[in-house]
């Protein structure tokens, strides 16, 4: 989302941008969470709260807009269709960043691509992260699977306007977020909607190391719905069951019974820097916080804005000025970025040690 973003925001102040995605079509999974629309629509230029050419992005209002990951991509996708300046290139992985005097090159199977600038938006196991900070290359495991997924209201009755999740001195229930979002076609209406949830379960270290989700301290992959075999599926409809009340625990059990949990591994990352010559880092590939703290949306957008920003400042294009900006953009972003991950890092520690001193 943060790279869609910012190949808008860079279009907009006159740069051509090629766009390279690993993924072809639209994901499956990603749950929920907070949206601030205004910031969405001073990045791209268009106004997401209100039905144009494209149509406005669906929230739920509570006490902040809360959407879902497929909704929002989905969004920018027809941003950045309707916006110039932006060729797509879906389907291929890179495996390497370089660059020199004049230049960064990416490369992957069978592919290369050259540029004035490389910037990453590829996430907590950034590959371009590596050249940017090789000293610093790697997010850490924060102590927790988070079992996420997405329910539709109509699995369950009577939740709307009654979810408060929860934190319990369990290891392998730590901790609960659950909110509304809107349905997978954008209905907002109570009933017709979807439940995200976020279970924080601290007992499950060595699982991740005996099934190849964790080596040493770095996390290098998530946990997908097939991969969470018939007994880990029971045990956690038990442990949802007996840990969490109703309606909470409803949310849960309806989860794991429609198969639509997969985990995530908490990952923190603290940056040094944001940028080496020609290349940079935004979103999560820059700072990665627990959920916890949240914003990380915002904070992937504000990364854009600042961005943007140098570039335009630094002239507009990026061929003369690419180094400049990236590196004005750096000067900008480094230590409030620092500043929100060591709110995470605290946030985690104090979690961690409320389970392992019981």
């Amino acid at each position: 989302m943060t790279g869609l973003a910012l190949a808008v925001a860079l279009a907009r102040a006159g740069v051509l941008v090629t766009v390279i995605e690993q993924n072809e079509g639209m994901e499956q999974r990603g749950t929920g969470l907070g949206v601030d629309r205004s910031l969405l629509s001073a990045v791209t230029g268009v106004d997401a709260t209100r039905s144009a050419r494209i149509r406005a992005l669906p929230v739920v209002r509570s006490f902040r807009e809360t959407s879902t990951w497929r909704a929002i991509y989905t969004w920018l996708r027809e941003v950045a269709r309707e916006t110039g300046s932006i060729r797509m290139h879906e389907g291929l992985r890179v495996d390497e960043v370089t660059q020199n005097a004049t230049s960064a090159q990416v490369r992957g199977d069978a592919f290369e691509f050259g540029a004035d600038v490389v910037v990453g938006a590829d996430g907590y196991r950034s590959v371009v992260r590596r050249v940017v900070d090789p000293y610093n290359p790697v997010a850490r495991y924060g102590g927790f699977v988070i079992w996420r997924g997405l329910v539709k209201e109509e699995w369950i009755a009577g939740v709307s306007g009654t979810l408060r999740g929860g934190r319990l001195p369990y290891a392998d229930a730590t901790r609960l977020v659950a909110y509304a979002v809107p349905g997978s076609d954008g209905n907002v209406t109570p009933g017709y909607r979807q439940i995200t949830y976020a279970w924080y379960d601290g007992s499950r270290t060595e699982w991740l190391r005996k099934n190849g989700f964790l080596r040493g301290d770095e996390i290098l992959a998530s946990i997908a719905p097939e991969a969470i075999s018939a007994s880990l599926r029971d045990e956690l409809r038990h442990l949802a069951s007996t840990r969490w009340e109703s309606p909470e625990r409803d949310v849960l059990v309806a989860a794991l019974d429609h198969n639509v949990v997969f985990g995530t591994p908490l990952t923190e990352f603290l940056p040094t820097r944001l940028g080496n010559g020609r290349i940079a880092v935004i979103g999560d590939a820059a700072h990665v916080a627990s959920p916890m703290v949240g914003a990380g949306l915002v904070y992937g957008l504000l990364d854009c804005i600042a961005l943007g920003r140098a570039v335009t400042a630094a002239g507009g294009t990026m061929g003369a000025a690419g180094v400049t900006a990236l590196r004005a953009y750096e000067a900008e972003r480094l230590e409030e970025s620092r500043a929100h991950v060591q709110e995470s890092l605290d946030a985690s520690a104090e979690l961690l040690q409320s389970i392992t001193a019981i």
